[in-house]
């Protein structure tokens, strides 16, 4: 804008000697006429800068890592003049990084138009990108002057992680006990005569202790009472969320969340319902969903996107065993990218058949990490539990050679 203003003043310097050598009344109207050019290219922005406005709205809520980002901005002239030149000014970045980056572009918009701009953006990491509009800038014809409206918009796009699923052969091993349930199957009968799933007309050969005796002698005919069928719910996927110094964030918590979306999903199309838990430090307390149907599995991973990281010193595991102290499990996976030294005392505590850490981290930028430190090693086998690595770079390789007993 500066070039423009300097070349504009030397044209109009060269005008005015020409109207001064000539002294003629067109070259004096052409003279007054440029003079007066930069007033009323600042009166028009200054006009267009009170009318035209801009906002963000999301043309999708939820794409997978490494899928463009189409954000749409809306722009309303309702003035009769056109507008060559706004730049809008957009800066997104993911929810669990402080890193920001800024993008801007330059369109045009015509006179009493309503129009829609698609800026697209990339994420190559899970979490919830949030996006915002700062504002805009409106220059003139000329590019002489040019006002900056601030009109904050804001919008966040959920940016999934990879998931798959697993080996069917690693969860052949785990413990099939079945934990006395208060869930209980909404689509087939049991053995359970705690919950009633359905009354119906009798049928030769049912056991006469199944008849409904009151509603029998009302209905004028026997009636059956069909039991319910308890739904195992005995595993436990704990995520701790506590964020280790030497790992960077965005890497870190990709590989999490893809670990641990991953077993989930696993276990869900096994058949299996599980809880999904984690430590949630902005209110003190500790998440869990019970796992049953993908949505709940959904549901989870939007609780995972909105969690703040904590400290490693923060004990995920009390929280959780002060919550619920008298729950037992037949398989507790814990899912952590700090060395498991820390959280072995506490796993011990947890009523388990099972017990299983999987430790995430750069593993193999970091020679003899993946063989754990002969004392934790240990340590595990007084307390019970498993442990196993995951290299942050390649976590589907890595999960495929687990195994859960």
């Amino acid at each position: 804008m500066l070039r423009n203003l300097v070349r504009y003043l030397l044209l109009l310097f060269v005008v005015g000697l020409l109207s001064i050598l000539y002294n003629t009344y067109y070259m004096t109207i052409l003279f007054l006429t440029m003079a007066v050019l930069p007033l009323l290219m600042f009166a028009l922005v200054s006009y267009l800068y009170g009318k035209v406005n801009a906002s963000l709205v999301s043309v999708v809520h939820v794409v997978k890592k490494g899928e463009v980002v189409p954000v749409s901005v809306q722009l309303d002239n309702p003035t009769v003049f056109p507008i060559s030149n706004i730049k809008l000014y957009i800066t997104f970045r993911n929810a669990y990084s402080s890193v920001q980056y800024k993008k801007n572009f330059t369109v045009s918009i015509g006179a009493q138009t309503k129009a829609s701009v698609i800026c697209n953006l990339l994420s190559d990491y899970a979490g919830n990108l949030e996006i915002s509009l700062h504002g805009f800038r409106i220059y003139d014809y000329m590019k002489l002057f040019s006002l900056k409206r601030k009109n904050k918009s804001e919008l966040k796009v959920a940016i999934l992680p990879e998931y798959y699923e697993l080996p069917d052969s690693q969860f052949a091993s785990r413990n099939g006990s079945l934990i006395e349930s208060d869930y209980y199957s909404p689509y087939k009968s049991g053995d359970d005569p705690s919950e009633v799933f359905s009354i119906r007309e009798y049928r030769e050969g049912d056991r006469q202790q199944r008849i409904h005796w009151k509603l029998s002698l009302k209905q004028d005919q026997l009636m059956i009472k069909e039991f319910s069928d308890p739904m195992n719910c005995s595993v436990l996927l704990f995520v701790d969320l506590s964020m280790p110094g030497t790992e960077e964030v965005l890497p870190f918590m990709d590989s999490m969340l893809e670990c641990t979306l991953s077993l989930s999903y696993t276990f869900l199309l096994a058949g299996q319902m599980h809880y999904l838990a984690w430590y949630d430090e902005a209110h003190g307390i500790c998440r869990r969903i019970r796992i049953a149907q993908k949505k709940d599995l959904f549901e989870a991973l939007d609780g995972l996107l909105q969690v703040r990281l904590y400290d490693p010193s923060v004990d995920s595991v009390s929280a959780y065993l002060a919550e619920h102290p008298k729950e037992q499990y037949t398989n507790l996976i814990f899912v952590s990218g700090v060395q498991p030294r820390k959280r072995l005392e506490s796993l011990s505590l947890l009523r388990a058949f099972s017990r299983h850490i999987i430790y995430i981290g750069d593993i193999d930028s970091q020679p003899g990490t993946r063989y754990f430190p002969s004392e934790i090693i240990r340590r595990s086998d007084e307390t019970g539990v498993t442990l196993s690595s995951v290299d942050t770079h390649h976590v589907q390789r890595d999960l495929s050679e687990l195994r859960f007993e």
